[in-house]
């Protein structure tokens, strides 16, 4: 049976869009008043002196950057599922090979708090948020990291892992098996219920984690990109305008 790898990527607020469409008539109703057009290098740098167009514009890269950390923890995922379906589908160890994936989908979450930090303090650089506001947003996506970090923490360095032998997993909590797979599960379990023996049952338990972090994460980060939205068209609307200087006639 295949399963759903899919982590779903993280879409920029719609209502960014409409700085972009600000800055894009803004720019033709100064190309009616010279009556020529504007060299593809004058739009270039009107666009990055322009806050409709160069604060969306890296709002925008951030998100492909984190949306790119996603689409490594997608790969991570179908590896687990494919261990998942058949432990001996993928060469070497499966015990070890699983444990490595799901200490590496760790790596790549918290490069993406990384990302969001570096995003926050260019913000700042921009004089979207003050010092305070920085602080705050930083701590924020802190605290909402906290809490991987600590299961991180147990499964990495407290040795909060699968036992070699007798293993007890209750397979109710496992809320994507299928019959099929259930009965397949139940019957590793009663055939031998080793560390690798059961490494499908592990990968299936490390999918699922995986979906419920990233789950929480998605909604944190809506809401997050929201609040940074709002805090953008507050300032622009007190400071919006397009810088003409050499280019102007």
């Amino acid at each position: 049976m295949k399963i759903t790898t899919q982590i779903e990527y993280l879409q920029p607020p719609e209502k960014l869009a409409d700085g972009f469409l600000s800055f894009a008539k803004e720019v033709n109703q100064k190309c009616i008043e010279r009556g020529v057009k504007f060299t593809i290098e004058e739009i270039t740098d009107l666009f990055n002196h322009s806050l409709p167009g160069k604060i969306r514009a890296n709002f925008l890269i951030w998100i492909i950057d984190v949306n790119r950390v996603i689409e490594a923890i997608n790969l991570i995922q179908s590896d687990l599922s494919e261990l998942r379906n058949d432990k001996n589908s993928l060469k070497g160890n499966p015990v070890i090979r699983s444990e490595f994936l799901f200490q590496a989908f760790f790596g790549e979450f918290f490069r993406i708090r990384e990302l969001s930090k570096s995003f926050i303090k260019y913000l700042y650089s921009e004089k979207i948020l003050n010092k305070k506001e920085k602080a705050t947003f930083i701590d924020f996506y802190f605290q909402g990291f906290d809490w991987v970090y600590e299961l991180r923490n147990s499964f990495v360095h407290q040795g909060m892992s699968f036992k070699n032998y007798d293993i007890q997993l209750n397979l109710s909590t496992f809320k994507d098996l299928s019959t099929k797979e259930k009965e397949k599960f139940e019957a590793l379990l009663k055939q031998a219920n080793t560390r690798e023996n059961t490494v499908e049952i592990q990968c299936a338990l490390y999918m699922n984690f995986i979906f419920e972090i990233m789950g929480s994460y998605n909604e944190f980060q809506n809401l997050v990109n929201n609040v940074l939205a709002d805090l953008i068209f507050s300032f622009e609307e007190l400071n919006l305008h397009i810088e003409f200087t050499e280019n102007d006639n």
